[in-house]
């Protein structure tokens, strides 16, 4: 055991070599060694600590479990913060998943009515998050992208003190602050945190806060963290009737669980059937994308296992969905599995995504695991309960959760290859966009391509090109394929310091010209050329 110790320190040694030195090529004994991804050097890790704790597993004495959920609060917001940053810095944040946030927190800030421009629509439109208004006052930070993915990683980490509280009196405290830590390694967790931002994802501190609250009956807490759950998106209420069955069936409160469950289902009907559609002018646009099988409104996909069983049943037993609910289970040590009417709540959420044909839904990374993440964390709380009590067992509550951590750190073993320092340090292109981005005037309109967009969406008016050519005063995009004819798919051709665009669209339409304002790093800073005589 000794000797895989020392392979352990080795390897923890090798991972910091790869991150800091973005891997070596070696040659031993005539054989070429490469060692790139620090993905593959942690798998290594886990399977010798696998080798490791089944020769004989640690019991370890956690004397102060508070320091501890502490520390791992401290060190996921850190660790969180620059892997996020750092996807910002290198231009891999998305338009619709941060930058229609980076716009409309700003004009909240700034005291304006969120209409925000990339779809052109008021932003209760297409999200209903009347939450961002408490975030209203990070709108007025110069780097609203940076604060907003910052206050993310944070709130996420916070999840784990309701969890550990929740978890104490049942647990110990040793055992509890292990689930806390369980929770910090989850890969749902991990993929929701580095997915840009989303305002859904604040639903899991918040719920978890509501569920701590019952056990604690602080009911000046419980309310609060069930409307400000509602309050992150219209769908939300999906998770809020979650919330009612666990308080129903979980917890035996009839008639509080019956209160919450219909005021999930009073605001998602209310979000989906008016508010959204007053805000749109039409009618609530994901049932018709995501649901197209099992009808084309609300109440249809809600009846739809009584309307339609068979096209239910073989969503739900399909190989990728199967796979999906093993993701999620699997780094849990499939204990919500032992508690089930502790893990009812997820089910509603866990219904929203398997039911729907959009693979995003039934990816266990994506955001949208949200409003079923929490539910499945007090579940398995309840399921190591369970087996605590079991006190003849061959299988002990530490077996399993070392099984889990083990599972936990193969499932998201692909972070880790965001913490390399080519990965998060911006390098010459980068850092020649943000220069010549700087240069444009705050209140410039621009149309820019989608990774841009988080950057510029500071001001009343950001276009995703090629929308806005006839309205912006700049236009911000790489050039690095104008050679080849094309600006981001769109025809275009430069001739000096002149660059012209073809309007996408059917018909003979006027090109736009540009004169170019500056360019570096293969990107190009363009705004409307005089029209020539």
């Amino acid at each position: 055991m000794r000797a895989l110790d020392v392979v352990l320190g080795a390897l923890v040694l090798l991972n910091l070599w790869v991150l800091l030195s973005d891997g070596f090529a070696q040659s031993v004994a005539g054989v070429r060694v490469s060692v790139r991804s620090p993905q593959d050097v942690l798998l290594t890790t886990v399977a010798v600590l696998a080798l490791r704790w089944a020769l004989a597993l640690p019991a370890p004495d956690v004397r102060r479990p508070g320091r501890l959920v502490a520390a791992g609060v401290v060190v996921y917001t850190l660790v969180f913060s620059l892997i996020s940053l750092g996807q910002h810095w290198t231009f891999r944040t998305h338009a619709m998943d941060l930058g229609y946030y980076v716009q409309v927190v700003w004009m909240l800030g700034h005291g304006l009515t969120p209409h925000e421009t990339l779809l052109e629509q008021h932003a209760w439109a297409g999200h209903l998050s009347p939450i961002l208004y408490l975030l209203a006052p990070l709108g007025r930070l110069p780097r609203v992208a940076e604060a907003l993915l910052v206050f993310q990683a944070l709130a996420l980490a916070l999840g784990a003190v309701p969890l550990y509280l929740m978890a104490r009196p049942r647990l110990g405290a040793a055992m509890a602050s292990a689930l806390a830590v369980l929770y910090l390694l989850n890969p749902s967790l991990h993929g929701i945190t580095t997915k840009d931002f989303h305002t859904a994802a604040l639903a899991i501190p918040l719920l978890l806060t509501a569920m701590c609250a019952v056990d604690d009956g602080r009911w000046w807490l419980f309310w609060p963290a069930a409307i400000l759950t509602l309050a992150t998106r219209e769908d939300a209420g999906i998770a809020v009737v979650g919330l009612g069955l666990w308080i129903l069936l979980a917890r035996r409160h009839g008639a509080l669980g019956l209160a919450v469950t219909g005021l999930g289902l009073a605001w998602l009907f209310a979000s989906v059937e008016w508010i959204v559609p007053f805000f749109r002018g039409g009618p609530y646009p994901y049932f018709t994308a995501r649901y197209a099988d099992l009808g084309d409104s609300l109440g249809a996909v809600v009846l739809s296992p009584l309307l339609r069983p068979r096209a239910v049943l073989l969503s739900l037993l399909s190989a990728e969905r199967l796979r999906y609910l093993a993701a999620l289970l699997a780094p849990l040590g499939f204990l919500p599995m032992a508690a089930p009417l502790s893990a009812a709540g997820a089910v509603p959420a866990l219904a929203q995504n398997l039911l729907s044909i959009e693979p995003v839904l039934f990816n266990y990374r994506s955001q949208y695991q949200s409003f079923v993440l929490p539910f499945l964390l007090v579940a398995a709380a309840s399921g190591l309960q369970a087996l605590a009590r079991r006190e003849r067992g061959r299988v002990k509550p530490r077996h399993v959760l070392a099984i889990a951590v083990l599972t936990s750190l193969v499932l998201s073993a692909r972070t880790v290859n965001a913490l390399a320092v080519s990965r998060w340090w911006p390098g010459e292109g980068p850092r020649s966009a943000e220069r010549l981005m700087a240069s444009i005037p705050p209140d410039a309109s621009v149309t820019t391509q989608e990774r841009p967009i988080a950057h510029l969406a500071q001001r009343r008016h950001v276009y995703r090109f090629p929308n806005g050519l006839d309205r912006s005063q700049y236009a911000f995009v790489n050039g690095g394929r104008l050679g080849a004819g094309e600006i981001g798919r769109v025809p275009a051709r430069r001739e000096d310091s002149v660059v012209t665009i073809l309007p996408p669209g059917p018909g003979s339409r006027r090109p736009y010209r540009f004169e170019v304002v500056d360019e570096a790093g293969g990107f190009l800073l363009l705004r409307p050329a005089p029209t020539p005589p």
